[in-house]
């Protein structure tokens, strides 16, 4: 009999949960009306974001630019030097890296690209649905002090992770994936703090970012300046052979 109750419970609990629950379209349509609309969002044909970043190795600064909807390129410097970057043109992806990561090693190609520059577009919900990208509302947990939307987003090989939908505000406050590499399974958190409008530009954007990085420890990010429609052109974003 107590299991029975246990049990009773548990499925009124859960169906409380699923009626009161919004789906994981529903969430991500509130965090896009939230940051300025997909209207606004339209009217942006590139956008380029600096940024300087704190890590256990010092300062560094990264300007990333985007020119819609399939151009991408993002290069970090150090002491003046550029250490790392990736370009997208839109089919193929190249990483470079100082540090002995990604120069040696070809372009990814094909949906693999598209998905790599996908996930770092500032307005990746927006192409869900061309990307084929499974969208689940797995529960709610706390980040912070707040209540979030769990989501869980699946590709359509099977890749996974986790973002996180303050329910309140609507806002995305943070990321988390595994990532896979030779040394093993690193957990990645990603935090997404302060949003504001910056001027010229009529959608909201998280002017902080924290994030784990494994041996690096965390990386604290602060937007510095965003400028949007600029004209950048395709040319800015060319893989040299």
């Amino acid at each position: 009999m107590k299991k029975l109750i246990v049990t009773a419970f548990s499925f009124i609990t859960f169906g409380t949960f699923a009626q009161d629950t919004p789906s994981a379209d529903a969430i991500i349509e509130k965090y896009l009306t939230a940051i300025g609309g997909k209207e606004a969002i339209a009217k942006i044909q590139d956008l380029t974001i600096s940024s300087t970043s704190e890590t256990q190795r010092g300062t560094s600064e990264t300007e990333m630019k985007f020119k819609f909807p399939d151009r991408y390129a993002m290069s970090v410097y150090a002491n003046g030097n550029e250490v790392m970057s990736t370009i997208y043109d839109g089919n193929k992806l190249k990483n470079n890296s100082s540090f002995g990561g990604g120069g040696g090693r070809p372009p990814m190609e094909g949906k693999e690209a598209q998905m790599a520059a996908m996930r770092s577009n500032p307005f990746s919900e927006t192409l869900y649905d061309k990307m084929g990208i499974t969208r689940t509302v797995v529960g709610k947990e706390k980040v912070g002090d707040k209540d979030a939307y769990k989501l869980e987003l699946t590709t359509s090989d099977g890749k996974k992770w986790n973002d996180f939908y303050d329910v309140e505000s609507g806002l995305k406050v943070k990321t988390y994936s595994v990532n896979e590499t030779p040394r093993g399974k690193f957990e990645n958190n990603v935090f997404y703090l302060n949003y504001k409008k910056f001027k010229g530009v009529d959608v909201m954007l998280p002017s902080q970012t924290k994030r784990s990085a494994g041996q690096m420890g965390e990386i604290t990010s602060e937007v510095q300046s965003v400028k949007v429609n600029k004209g950048l052109k395709d040319s800015d974003f060319v893989i040299k052979e």
